[in-house]
């Protein structure tokens, strides 16, 4: 596992794999997006500065999380209703970050944390109920056919 001290960027892990390339090349995303916020604190960028890139993580956040949710709710993942208060909480965490302007140091930990821990403690299970369902993802599509 990463090690969590330090401000240090999140190296790309095969513990972070779920097995599901969608979610694992968003996630890749989400990574480098988050480790863009450690260059820029690095570089002493502006709070304006700052402040955008939290905003644009959190709007990838808020994609991904309906990406991976769509995709849970497809598979009918047990835990879907747990895993989407989990994506709540922190899209929470976000809007309390952006008008805290002395903590961006903290919230660049508590986001890298929470990642590290959100994939391989939560992100992991779906990988497993696939398995354990012999769920054939090929089959699954990000069109959930639902009628509007």
């Amino acid at each position: 596992m990463e090690n969590l001290e330090g401000n240090v960027n999140i190296n790309w892990s095969s513990s972070y794999n779920t097995g599901i390339e969608r979610i694992d090349f968003e996630h890749r995303i989400f990574l480098e997006l988050v480790n863009s916020l450690k260059k820029a604190l690095d570089n002493s960028y502006t709070k304006i500065q700052l402040h955008r890139i939290l905003i644009e993580i959190e709007k990838y956040a808020e994609f991904h999380f309906i990406s991976e949710e769509n995709f849970m709710m497809r598979i009918e993942y047990p835990d879907f209703k747990k895993h989407q208060i989990l994506h709540f909480e922190l899209l929470e965490q976000f809007n309390l970050a952006k008008y805290d302007e002395q903590g961006f140091e903290n919230f660049y930990q508590f986001i890298k944390e929470w990642f590290i821990n959100h994939t391989v403690a939560e992100d992991i299970k779906i990988r497993k109920f696939i398995l354990d369902e012999n769920i054939n993802i090929d089959d699954i599509h990000y069109n959930l056919n639902i009628q509007v």
